[in-house]
């Protein structure tokens, strides 16, 4: 994805864009910094980029279901055709200080990091460092050494990539919870000490009963995903960050995502401030120190879950992300084979389950997001749109997924002629 705009092109472009949406004389004032704004090689994209009366549709329907469901902020990024033609924030990235969100605002993503983890394993089946019928475990496995020792079912060494991929390697939340978010069980149970680190947690689910043979059942699976992120380092030799980074984010224009912090002072820079109006939002720290914490900020150790929900982004990145895996390259080729991007669709094996999609109905693909202070959805819609929601709030009532789902399409659907801007082009 690495288009390069020149400042005349990107003017020109805009003078196009202002007779194409009708901007009489009066308006013309504005789009003047528009254009001035624009004609920086790269930049971040900011509100008025987006600040169209053909777009005022959308506007209202988000505005419709952040004041539904009660979101404190939100980030909207639409694609048409692989053309990034909206970005835009509502509401406040901190509420305190009153700053509004802009679509260079970094969120935690959740589960949408799972997306993540699956395009980073299937690149490298691509590249032949990897099979999707690789075992995970023994002697014939990827992960080896005293981590991985202590097997007590032998359907463990039945555990494939794929198996990780598609949530059916066999373990099962109804045992002892999920183990990425039972610090304190861990602790009392196996008798490790703070904090508990992720090799606690594979010793913890290694030693224990495995519910199911591998493949034969769908089971969500945190603990699956993070143990991809292992495999990725012992394949690559390098960081599961780092490698992600330098190897599918940064050669095509994805420059800020990372993992993210567990605390509020772990905040980076245009990182926003998260919200939990849920009833249970404070807990004890993972850390062990015994505090009671305001549950964005210390309950759950991000770090650790950063390959199946960690990492940071803004809707744009998100965006530039899809469409390497979309199934379109008229613009932007798919950084996966043909096929691959069919396995994550369509699934592999007995249990036809996508690969780090959510859920996936015809041509529409979606994946999901929730950690506290953190609602996602990203989705390849039908008929080349594509779109993202990020907020920084739990909401209290209603459906996040279905409420921004309807929210987007109603206000598409309403938008009466589509600018010919990329906005792609000139964000950076």
């Amino acid at each position: 994805m690495q288009i390069r705009t020149r400042p005349f092109a990107v003017l020109c472009f805009l003078v196009i864009l202002i007779s194409f949406t009708g901007i009489d004389k009066g308006e013309a004032i504005n789009e003047e910094l528009r254009i001035e704004e624009a004609t920086v090689d790269r930049q971040p994209l900011i509100n008025k980029m987006s600040d169209l009366a053909d777009f005022q549709p959308i506007d209202s329907m988000i505005n419709r279901a952040m004041r539904s469901l009660r979101l404190t902020g939100a980030s909207v990024a639409i694609v048409k055709n692989e053309k990034l033609v909206y970005a835009k924030g509502f509401g406040y990235a901190d509420k305190e200080k009153k700053e509004e969100v802009q679509p260079y605002h970094l969120f935690r993503i959740g589960s949408v990091s799972k997306l993540i983890t699956a395009i980073a394993v299937l690149k490298l089946v691509d590249d032949g460092k990897i099979g999707l019928d690789d075992y995970v475990f023994g002697e014939n496995g990827i992960l080896k050494g005293r981590t991985y020792s202590n097997i007590s079912n032998r359907n463990v060494y039945r555990i494939k990539v794929k198996h990780l991929l598609n949530h059916t390697a066999g373990w099962s939340l109804i045992t002892y919870g999920d183990p990425m978010f039972i610090p304190h069980k861990i602790h009392n149970m196996d008798k490790v000490s703070y904090p508990i680190e992720f090799d606690d947690v594979i010793k913890f689910v290694l030693k224990r009963h495995l519910p199911y043979r591998p493949g034969t059942r769908f089971n969500y699976s945190n603990f699956g995903y993070s143990l991809l992120g292992r495999v990725v380092e012992e394949v690559t030799g390098d960081d599961y960050e780092d490698w992600v980074q330098n190897e599918i984010l940064e050669p095509n224009d994805i420059h800020k995502m990372r993992i993210a912090g567990s605390f509020e002072k772990d905040r980076v820079k245009n990182e926003v401030k998260y919200y939990d109006y849920s009833a249970d939002n404070e807990q004890l720290a993972f850390n062990g120190s015994g505090k009671k914490v305001y549950k964005p900020y210390g309950a759950d150790d991000i770090e650790m879950l950063g390959p199946a929900g960690g990492w940071l982004a803004t809707g744009v990145d998100l965006m530039r992300v899809l469409v390497l895996v979309d199934g379109y390259s008229k613009r932007y080729e798919d950084i996966l084979s043909t096929d691959l991007i069919n396995k994550m669709v369509k699934g592999v094996g007995g249990v036809q389950r996508p690969l780090g999609w959510r859920s996936v109905k015809g041509q529409h693909w979606w994946r999901t997001g929730t950690l506290s202070g953190t609602s996602a959805l990203l989705t390849r819609d039908l008929n080349g749109y594509s779109w993202v929601v990020i907020s920084n709030t739990t909401p209290r009532r209603g459906s996040f997924p279905g409420t921004s789902r309807w929210a987007i399409r109603e206000g598409i659907k309403r938008v009466r002629s589509w600018p010919s801007q990329d906005l792609f082009e000139v964000s950076d």
